[in-house]
């Protein structure tokens, strides 16, 4: 049986996928994580409250090397002993290879990110939605959600909307680009599990927005993690919002702007919360507004997070437990 030497102050081993998550991100089925968690005691995952299954970056680092060597030959009890042997000697293949690095093995069998964007952002530009859909699929078999939202799908659509600004391609494949992603992100929206984690996040467009890719991956991180996410899309009409508020009874906002005028439509959150009846929800702006109108945060109520998505989403939760805790006390 696995010793479980998880340290949860490690962010490596902290608990962050659902079954479900990770059963995409390897293509391997839940029956399979199931059976040989069971069999073997690999790996031990950390249950949720009500009894979730949530794994950590190491627990996903460690089912890859396994089905790797499963892949190349082995059976499965073969790789386990083989591993069992190899920390014995004093090596982790899991616990040692950091999540940007890869084995020899594995360079032979993947490629990179930037391999992967810059043919995803290839098939887009020439509309071949089936081969970029192919590119996704084997992204997300080897790298985990974030990175592969981050550094292959907004990457992608970064550079074609500079290509468009530039005038080196038609509007067309600027439109197609982010219309495929828009419905794959919010396929994988839907297609997650069940919630596991305290809570509702309210999420949404700023009214009169109508970029939602950012905060669309964004929602998709959080989803992914287990939090219960309820993504109302773009141009979110303050106009009653309190009704809707008064029955989520969320603990977390989220809105995004990228103009000025779209960002000051916010304004009435702070009336809003005036007179909301039940606690105060934690209020996150981001988007390209806030970013280059830093006043903007003066006259809106929230705080303002405009970095990483991963960045981003380590301070949402950063502050989601901390209100959790306060409330707990």
């Amino acid at each position: 049986m696995e010793n479980n030497t998880k340290n949860l102050s490690n962010k490596d081993d902290l608990p962050i996928y659902n079954i479900k998550a990770v059963s995409s991100m390897l293509d391997l089925l839940p029956v399979t994580l199931r059976a040989w968690e069971r069999r073997y005691g690999l790996p031990q995952p950390h249950r949720g409250e009500q009894g979730y299954r949530l794994y950590s970056p190491y627990d996903v680092r460690l089912l890859r090397w396994l089905k790797q060597q499963n892949d190349s030959g082995m059976s499965i009890g073969q790789a386990v002993k083989y591993l069992h042997k190899l920390r014995i000697d004093g090596t982790d293949p899991a616990r040692e290879i950091p999540l940007e690095q890869k084995s020899t093995d594995e360079t032979i069998n993947q490629v990179s990110l930037s391999v992967l964007s810059r043919h995803f952002q290839q098939y887009l530009m020439n509309y071949q939605n089936e081969s970029a859909s192919e590119i996704l699929r084997k992204a997300f078999s080897i790298y985990n959600v974030d990175e592969v939202l981050t550094d292959v799908v907004q990457e992608t659509l970064v550079n074609l909307g500079d290509a468009w600004h530039r005038g080196e391609i038609p509007i067309a494949i600027e439109h197609f680009a982010t219309q495929f992603c828009e419905q794959h992100l919010m396929g994988m929206f839907y297609s997650s599990s069940v919630p596991t984690r305290e809570g509702t996040i309210f999420a949404a467009c700023a009214p009169g927005e109508m970029h939602q890719i950012g905060i669309l991956s964004l929602v998709v991180m959080l989803r992914w993690r287990g939090w219960d996410v309820k993504y109302f899309g773009q141009n979110l009409s303050l106009e009653r919002i309190m009704e809707t508020l008064n029955v989520l009874k969320p603990n977390t906002m989220l809105f995004t702007a990228t103009t000025k005028e779209s960002a000051l439509s916010l304004k009435p959150l702070g009336t809003i919360m005036e007179k909301y009846p039940f606690e105060r929800p934690l209020i996150f702006l981001g988007g390209l507004a806030f970013q280059n109108h830093p006043d903007l945060s003066r006259h809106i109520p929230g705080e303002v997070i405009n970095f990483s998505p991963s960045r981003n989403i380590e301070l949402i939760e950063k502050q989601i437990y901390r209100k959790i805790a306060n409330t707990i006390e």
